[in-house]
């Protein structure tokens, strides 16, 4: 049981031990993690909150107009009834088109049309309880978004296994999970694909994508029962040449039985929609029949838990859909941006003069990068900065810390790695 846990039912059966009693197993398992959200929170007042998993300008949050526009244009009936559990059938086709156009390579034939959740995390819950028993395992790249064993290992009791994805010296690699995959002897791996990476902004290119997927369909021919769940939480945000398509296009190509693409994406990074929190689920099959059965199970898992998602959020997603061309440059607008920061922390990072305080690791798309600083601890280093620099990272482990260019104004890029360059040194000479 994680410490956090226990330290709660401790608590909990000191004050209540009525209450503590009645908890079930998973209340007892449950817990509030110290990772991004704890650490943004303690961010929150600084200068150069770097931590957030949003876009920001210097006075508000990165947004759309057309967008924001919209709730001008809403009926009542847009707005205020139940959507059904899978979602409004006009949305599901919409974003299945968008799909299709981002993904020349893929076929309306071989997947289902997707289904609503409610944002990411709810996709992930979704795959879960549908496929996900005790003892599962989960495959992860080490360098992972944290909720993942949240919503895996608490929830579902799923060992997780990682495997590196960046070698000694920040590049990233592919040897590691194709000697993983390699090694595998079980029956059923759950794999889980994120790319860009949370937390360090890498997207595979071409001929990396080609060793991933041959590395995945030599596991299934072996006889290996392989669940592919792709986290695009990140699309579209890529900055060089990389693979644009999802890897779930590459994978859904392979055509096997016993491999399972699942995609999980969303309006909340790619239309900078975070708190509408509209996302899609969608599998890899081609049969009439497996797309009813997946379907109903995925309705009745949403009928059962939220019941269905809310109806303004989608609606205003339908909205921008529909009406895209204004959007669409709005949102382009808004990726340029990004890129800028990108740019700039590509130039700034990699300056010689910082050698002896940090290791980057390659990045080229998203929101974030990750460093590998020198011979700090990153938890001292991320207070440190907060109190004496008014800067918000994230500590991600006992090596690297995760930076967010999202939510620095470029200008400001430089001023922060400084800073973060004086902190480390401030550390290391105590």
């Amino acid at each position: 049981m994680n410490p956090l846990a226990l330290d709660l039912n401790e608590q909990l059966s000191k004050s209540n031990p009525e209450i503590a009693d009645m908890l079930s197993d998973l209340g007892k398992l449950m817990y509030y993690p110290k990772g991004i959200l704890s650490q943004s929170a303690e961010a929150k007042a600084t200068k150069y909150n770097a931590t957030i998993g949003m876009a920001t300008y210097k006075d508000s949050k990165m947004y759309a107009e057309t967008l924001n526009d919209m709730f001008n244009h809403l009926e009542p009936n847009d707005i205020f009834p139940y959507a059904p559990p899978q979602g409004l059938e006009a949305l599901r086709d919409l974003w299945q088109q968008k799909m299709l156009k981002d993904n020349p390579d893929l076929t309306a034939n071989h997947m289902t049309r997707p289904i609503v959740t409610n944002a990411l995390t709810h996709g992930l819950s979704i795959v879960g309880d549908m496929f996900v028993d005790s003892g599962d395992t989960i495959l992860l790249p080490s360098h992972n978004w944290g909720n993942y064993k949240l919503v895996y290992s608490t929830r579902h009791s799923a060992e997780i296994e990682t495997y590196d994805i960046f070698d000694e010296h920040g590049h990233f690699t592919t040897e590691q999970l194709v000697h993983t995959l390699e090694q595998y002897n079980k029956d059923k791996v759950i794999l889980i694909l994120n790319y860009p990476n949370n937390p360090t902004g890498y997207t595979p290119t071409k001929d990396e994508v080609a060793v991933i997927v041959d590395a995945i369909k030599s596991l299934a021919e072996r006889g290996t029962n392989v669940i592919a769940l792709i986290d695009d939480a990140y699309y579209g945000l890529f900055y060089e040449d990389v693979y644009t398509q999802s890897l779930f296009t590459a994978l859904t190509n392979l055509h096997l039985p016993n491999l399972l693409p699942i995609r999980l994406d969303g309006a909340t990074k790619e239309f900078f929609a975070w708190g509408l929190r509209v996302g899609f689920i969608s599998f890899s099959v081609n049969d009439p029949i497996t797309k009813q059965v997946l379907e109903a199970k995925v309705k009745g898992l949403i009928r059962s838990n939220i019941s269905s998602g809310p109806m303004p959020s989608q609606s205003a997603v339908k909205y921008v859909l529909e009406n895209h061309d204004q959007f669409d440059k709005e949102i382009q607008k808004n990726i340029d941006t990004l890129n800028a920061r990108y740019q700039t922390t590509k130039s700034v990072v990699y300056d010689e003069k910082y050698s002896t305080y940090w290791q980057p690791y390659d990045f080229n798309s998203g929101y974030f990068m990750a460093l590998k600083v020198k011979n700090v601890n990153p938890e001292q280093l991320r207070k440190h900065l907060i109190e004496n620099y008014s800067i918000g990272v994230i500590a991600l482990n006992d090596s690297d810390i995760r930076i967010a260019f999202s939510c620095v104004e470029k200008d400001d890029i430089p001023h922060v790695f400084d800073s973060i360059a004086k902190a480390i040194s401030d550390l290391q000479n105590v």
